[in-house]
């Protein structure tokens, strides 16, 4: 089982692109040490504005879920971002 999350992120303290790469590496390197695959997929010229994506692998749906609520609580107390948008699906193979 898989769950994949697109996010839109707004970084209201990011001043320039320097800014921006400081708190997505931070936040990437927070989501890798718990096992979320994060990868930066638009918005790359925009200061205040990313788009990541995530994707978690679980045995079970249950777990994914529990992994998927982790990530979010993570992200809602991350103060240097806000989440604009949330989309997230669940694959089975």
């Amino acid at each position: 089982m898989f769950c994949t999350i697109r996010l839109e992120l707004e970084l209201p303290y990011a001043s320039s692109l320097k800014d921006k790469r400081q708190t997505l590496r931070s936040l990437k390197d927070r989501l890798r040490r718990r096992n979320v695959s994060v990868a930066e997929c638009d918005n790359h010229d925009f200061w205040q504005r990313a788009t990541l994506e995530l994707a978690v692998a679980a045995v079970s749906r249950g777990a994914a879920e529990e992994k998927r609520e982790e990530v979010r609580r993570m992200l809602l107390n991350y103060e240097e971002l806000a989440i604009l948008e949330w989309y997230e699906e669940f694959v089975k193979l």
